[in-house]
């Protein structure tokens, strides 16, 4: 047994990356535990075709019991209930009762976001979404006997802090957003387009897309124009500043009072920090960790924060969070004195929006949000193809994705 303990909290995306490189390049110099609410973890950007029905969830998903102890990575299954950086411990219970305290010499928090879907009146009877497995499931119940009617597809608003931002040049790095990821939304909406077309029902169907604050604001002026072109060919109404407040059986209601008709509500729920982090004083004021691009605590030596609970990841994506996964198990590492390569934090939209229905996808990159000048938007069936390998590969590599800074610039 190691005389050094890393303990990381959450076990999706930016936990599992940092775990697996810390035990690459550490390899006995620490024990590495990863405490986990869940056993299974899904690979997540695919869970939109489990909501149409083209995959199942438990062929998504990997088991963290197994997977973690063959590589020498302890497990344990439990909700995070305090985390106390003055003494170097977290609290945690598990099912079935018991509560139980771990000390730790380098802390890794990667708890992610919280998707507040309880801000949305109805939306637990009325909403649908495709955040998670069960989510994905009850979408495509709902969708599978539908006959027609009235669909509406949005982001509610993220819940962001404007005035405790993360490094001393915020918009570089973390710009302020109305939504924390409309990708979903995107991809949802081409998704069903091609569903309803394959199953020659468009003219049953009437598609609205909504939007907090201007759609798909992240992307450069360009690539929102060409959305919107593509929209109006395909008859899908656009609605920006629209604030979901409320889901019914038959609408959706915006703050203001607008409503929308709507048969199947797809939303994606208000993204906000974590209570916890928020009571430990690790974070902002509404529960995201303030870090600098190192991933390393503004407040703590020795804590991390990797992917969505990161208050400098803006939008909250996949690809963002395992790159601020190497970038912290690296700096980790250096710190026992090896001579491990740091890449730079330089943020960019990196998404894949698929329609199998349609053969082909969407590849974003754009650096635009960031100041940057990088603005492509391609769809090709290629591009169908590479989704479908790189889910083959996160459910092969038991979610190491090594060579995802490789594959993502195919």
């Amino acid at each position: 047994m190691a005389d050094v303990k890393i303990l990381i909290l959450g076990g999706r995306f930016g936990g599992l990356q940092t775990a697996y490189d810390l035990k690459r390049y550490l390899k006995n110099k620490a024990d590495i535990k990863i405490i986990e609410k869940n056993r299974y973890v899904y690979f997540r950007p695919a869970l939109p075709h489990v909501g149409i029905g083209l995959e199942r969830s438990e062929d998504l998903r990997i088991d963290l019991t197994k997977v973690l102890p063959e590589r020498g990575i302890e497990f344990v299954q439990g909700t995070v209930t305090r985390i106390d950086p003055e003494r170097n411990f977290v609290e945690y219970a598990k099912e079935g009762g018991g509560g139980y305290k771990e000390k730790y010499d380098f802390l890794v928090v990667a708890l992610g976001a919280h998707l507040a879907s309880e801000m949305i009146t109805g939306f637990d009877k009325y909403g649908s979404s495709v955040c998670e497995a069960d989510l994905a499931e009850n979408m495509w119940k709902k969708l599978k006997d539908f006959k027609g009617g009235n669909i509406t597809l949005g982001s509610a608003k993220f819940i962001q802090d404007t005035k405790n931002r993360p490094t001393n040049t915020p918009d570089k790095y973390a710009p302020i957003a109305d939504s924390a990821c409309e990708g979903p939304v995107f991809e949802m909406s081409i998704m069903l387009y091609d569903y309803f077309k394959s199953k020659n029902m468009l003219d049953k169907v009437k598609m609205t897309v909504y939007s907090p604050g201007e759609y798909l604001s992240d992307l450069s002026r360009t690539s929102r124009a060409t959305v919107a072109s593509m929209y109006k060919g395909m008859n899908i109404e656009l609605i920006d500043n629209f604030v979901v407040k409320e889901v019914t059986e038959k609408e959706v209601i915006s703050e203001d009072g607008r409503r929308l008709p709507s048969d199947i509500s797809f939303i994606l729920p208000p993204y906000t920090g974590q209570k916890i982090v928020k009571d430990a004083n690790l974070g902002d004021d509404v529960g995201f960790v303030l870090t600098g691009t190192d991933m390393k605590s503004v407040k703590y030596d020795n804590i991390y924060a990797v992917g969505d609970v990161n208050a400098l990841i803006v939008p909250k994506m996949a690809s963002l969070a395992v790159k601020t996964a190497r970038i912290a198990a690296a700096n980790i590492a250096n710190r026992f004195g090896l001579s491990v390569p740091v890449e730079v934090y330089d943020p960019k939209i990196v998404c894949v929006a698929d329609s199998p229905y349609g053969n082909y996808a969407v590849a974003v990159t754009d650096s635009t949000f960031y100041g940057g000048n990088i603005s492509e938007a391609i769809p090709s069936a290629a591009n169908h193809l590479k989704k479908t390998l790189f889910t083959r590969y996160f459910l092969w590599s038991k979610g190491d994705l090594a060579m995802d800074k490789y594959l993502t610039s195919w």
